[in-house]
Formats: C-alpha cells, structure tokens, sequence
C-alpha cells in the first residue's frame, strides 16, 4: 500500500511536466522535402512556417518561420549527407564561426556536441545583427541519415531570450528524417550540376584560372548577386593573389558593366564566406586555391563574361545563365 501512495505522489509532478514540455512546442508537425530528402519537426510554441520560403537568409533556403511576436526568424538549408565529413567538423566550424563573427578567442563561441534520436548534432551560438537588430544566432548542424541539415535560428536579444532558447532546443529534439526519394534526389543533383554548368578554364604563361560553379545568392540591400566559383593557381614565379581576377575580367548584363557584389549581411554560408577571404591571400608558384568572386545583378537575364585580350589573345566571351 505504501508503494502504491509513492506512485500516486509522482503522478502530478509527472503530468506536470508533460504539461510543461506539450506548451513549449506547437502541437502540429510541419514538413518539407529538399533534394529528395523529407524532414518534419514541431516548431516553438508560437513560431508559423512562412507560407512562402523567405530567402533572406540565402535562395537555397529550403524552409523558412518566423515567431512574429518577438521578431525571431528560423531557416534551414540542406546538402546530401555524404558532402559533408562529420570528423573534424565541430572544431572546425567553430574557428570558422570565430573569424565569421569576429570573436576574440575560439572558446568564446558557445558549442555543443550531442545527439537527437541517433542524428549526430553540433549546436553553436554567437550575439549578432540580424535586419539591423541585436540578436542571438543559434546553428544546429546534423547529419540524418541522408541528409546534412543546417538550422539558423536569429532570436531577438529581449528579457524573454533564455526561454525562448529553451524551446528553440526543443524543437530541435523534436527534428528527423521522414523518408528518401532517390530519383527526386538524382533529379535535383542534376539539375544542380546543369545550373552550376561547364568548366572553363582561363590560362597564359602565369595563371591559370578554372570557373567551376556559379550560384546565385542573396546580397547586400537585397539584391542578388552572382558568385562565380574558382581554382586560382599561380604559375609565376612571383606570388599572386586571386583577387587579380577583376583586372582580367569583365562581367556585363545587356552590354551594363556588373559592379562586385557583396553577401547579406547574415547570410551565414560560411563555404562562400571562406571563399570571399581567399581573395587577398598570396599564392606562391605551383600553388592552387578556391577563390570566388561577387558580382550585384541587375536582372535574370545571361551575364556575359568577356577576358582581357592582351592578357588572354583569342579568348572568347562566356555567356552565364544566372540560375533561379
């Protein structure tokens, strides 16, 4: 009988949690595919999935809400899962995030390592701006079975920052993959590739430089930019830097010469981020490095790169599509 007294003492506590945890999350699941991969998750309580995809972040943007109360914004974008190494990674983005969000000391951007369910997840924070307001930036990298998913929350800097944190991990917990389409993912990869298109290479006597992929990104005062992917490498004898693009090509739209582009203030690809730094490094003889230039579209329409002659005799435009 004495036991019995025991279980029953519990069973409020118990219901009381579950209370607790029930108004943390809205009831209802929201769902979204990406790449031939399908994710569902419950949001914080709250928080309503943006009818149409805000691209704000970045127009790879998969899924996009918001929690209009506070002004706090969540998007995720993904990748296959075998793009992305798992080891090293943790430490790794954290030096990254460190430079990205200028941070004194590594140990200064908050991470954590866990998991959800068997999902391997790095989780970082960091105080940031986002649309011209203090915020609190929180990154959640996991890897699903077939899926590498990024997660950027902007939670607004207000005295209900801490418990919306708390939900926001809760939402997280709640994350998985729900199912695999492997002819939607083959699709997608290839219409990836057909966007980002053909190598073209750009060579004389002391450079070579091989475009590899384009993207189209969102930039600065919204406006779109062009980012044109490339393998600088250095055959003289004098050390170069990869910014020495600008002074060989020309990029136009309908004969309007295109000025250099700059990222979105947030948009938090820390790939393009690193690629953009690469412009002012110095590249010794033999040495190859990923560089990418920015360019500030002035519509949808084919951007014409054109090559400087003294430099590059008979080398002929390449047209770009810009991609949607």
């Amino acid at each position: 009988m004495k036991q019995l007294k025991k279980i029953a003492l519990f069973l409020p506590v118990t219901l009381f949690l579950l209370l607790g945890c029930t108004g943390t999350l809205e009831k209802k699941a929201q769902s979204f595919e990406d790449r031939g991969v399908s994710y569902e998750m419950q949001l914080p309580a709250g928080w309503k999935k943006d009818k149409e995809v805000n691209s704000e972040y970045g127009l790879q943007t998969a899924f996009s809400a918001e929690d209009s109360k506070s002004n706090s914004y969540l998007f995720i974008t993904t990748t296959p899962v075998d793009e992305v190494e798992q080891k090293g990674f943790g430490e790794e983005t954290r030096k990254k995030i460190k430079e990205r969000y200028k941070y004194k000391k590594v140990k200064d951007v908050y991470m954590k390592e866990y998991k959800v369910g068997d999902y391997p997840v790095c989780k970082y924070t960091v105080h940031t701006q986002f649309k011209e307001k203090s915020v609190w930036a929180h990154f959640y990298y996991i890897w699903t079975e077939h899926g590498f998913v990024q997660m950027t929350f902007y939670s607004a800097e207000d005295n209900s920052y801490r418990k919306r944190s708390e939900k926001i991990d809760a939402a997280v917990e709640t994350f998985k993959e729900i199912s695999f389409d492997e002819a939607k993912a083959t699709k997608s990869q290839e219409a990836l590739e057909k966007e980002e298109g053909d190598i073209v290479t750009i060579e004389n006597n002391e450079l070579k430089m091989e475009i590899t992929a384009v993207r189209k990104l969102a930039g600065a005062d919204k406006k779109n930019v062009l980012a044109i992917r490339y393998t600088f490498t250095n055959l003289d004898e004098k050390a170069v830097k990869p910014s020495v693009w600008k002074e060989f090509v020309t990029a136009k739209q309908n004969d309007e010469v295109l000025s250099v582009g700059k990222l979105a203030q947030d948009n938090a690809f820390l790939d393009v981020e690193e690629l953009v730094a690469t412009q002012s490094a110095s590249v010794e003889q033999g040495e190859s490095v990923e560089s990418v230039v920015l360019y500030e579209l002035v519509d949808t329409s084919t951007v014409e790169l054109t090559y400087l002659q003294e430099a590059f005799p008979g080398k002929e435009p390449t047209r770009v599509v810009v991609p949607e």
